[in-house]
């Protein structure tokens, strides 16, 4: 009996070493990325940096007007180096817009 499970224990653990599984994580939040920014560039740093800071203000006051909001939303993103009409700015002046509406 025993000479029957060795060799079997052997290659359950030979296919079990072979067995590899790998995993990517993919931050579904990074808003830099979903603009067009190529992670690593100095252009996808840049807007990282400007977004953390403008989330560290938090958001704007109940009486500010909507196109206010909207303007600073579009300031901002042609500060990230995105211009109007280019690929990803429409969904950075949506993504900033909702940022900064009050709750």
């Amino acid at each position: 009996m025993v000479n029957r499970l060795v060799p079997l224990l052997v290659v359950a653990a030979a296919l079990g070493a072979c067995a590899t599984e790998t995993r990517v994580s993919v931050a579904t939040d990074d808003a830099c990325a979903s603009y067009g920014f190529r992670v690593g560039s100095a252009a996808y740093e840049q807007c990282r940096a400007r977004e953390y800071a403008a989330r560290q203000q938090g958001r704007v006051a109940l009486p500010y007007a909507d196109a206010q909001i909207y303007a600073d939303a579009q300031a901002m993103c042609r500060s990230y180096g995105l211009t109007p009409y280019q690929s990803g700015y429409e969904l950075c002046v949506r993504r900033e817009y909702a940022a900064r509406r009050p709750a």
